[in-house]
């Protein structure tokens, strides 16, 4: 498996640059963030690559850094997904906004990705949810500091509590009651506790008003 190269930058292209190691030139399938930080031709350069053996032909992709390789692995292991959408994938999200986009079911994110429709986004979730626990990814300390985006534990949240009976409004404005309350999270069972004990507070609170 090749699984790095250095060589002389020979021709840049939209989506692949040709690499001479050694006189021998190897064309890269590549990222857009490989091509973002391409030196001038001549230079010499390192991509971290992975090569698909396929029965007519070997084709070469490569990344940026270990993490869009490895990510690169993992989706493309996803069923019916190939390296082409997985390089695409790559090209349109850094390794760290798609697994987080995974983990809180962030489909809104996913779909916004060329390619990517609604049952595909759903696929990479499903498959791919569990598969992130216990690895960590350059750029996660920054994210992690970042504010929940809408769609993700907050939406599951909303979903939750409309499985229990309650009406979509009903839903948003007990789960955004709470997030006011709570802040940032990553608990939802927390943040539903929440939500459901200052719903039966305020409840409570107008039923004894009526009462006075």
């Amino acid at each position: 498996m090749i699984v790095t190269l250095q060589g002389r930058i020979v021709d840049i292209q939209d989506t692949y640059v040709v690499l001479d190691v050694n006189g021998i030139g190897f064309e890269v399938n590549v990222t857009s963030s490989v091509l973002r930080n391409l030196p001038p031709i001549g230079d010499d350069f390192l991509v971290y690559t992975y090569l698909q053996v396929r029965e007519d032909a070997m084709v070469l992709y490569g990344f940026s850094s270990w993490d869009e390789r490895r990510l690169f692995q993992q989706i493309t292991s996803v069923t019916g997904i190939g390296p082409k959408t997985g390089l695409g994938i790559l090209s349109a999200v850094t390794p760290i906004e798609f697994v987080r986009a995974v983990e809180q079911r962030q489909l809104e994110v996913l779909t916004r990705i060329p390619g990517i429709g609604k049952k595909t986004a759903e696929r990479l979730v499903l498959e791919l949810k569990d598969k992130f626990k216990g690895t960590s990814w350059e750029g996660e300390e920054e994210e992690e500091m970042m504010p929940i985006a809408p769609g993700g534990i907050l939406q599951d949240a909303e979903d939750a509590l409309i499985a229990l009976g309650y009406s979509a409004g009903e839903a948003e404005y007990m789960v955004q009651t709470a997030h006011a309350i709570l802040g940032d999270t990553n608990d939802l069972q927390e943040l539903l506790k929440l939500a459901l004990s200052s719903n039966m507070k305020q409840r409570g609170d107008r039923v004894w008003r009526r009462n006075e």
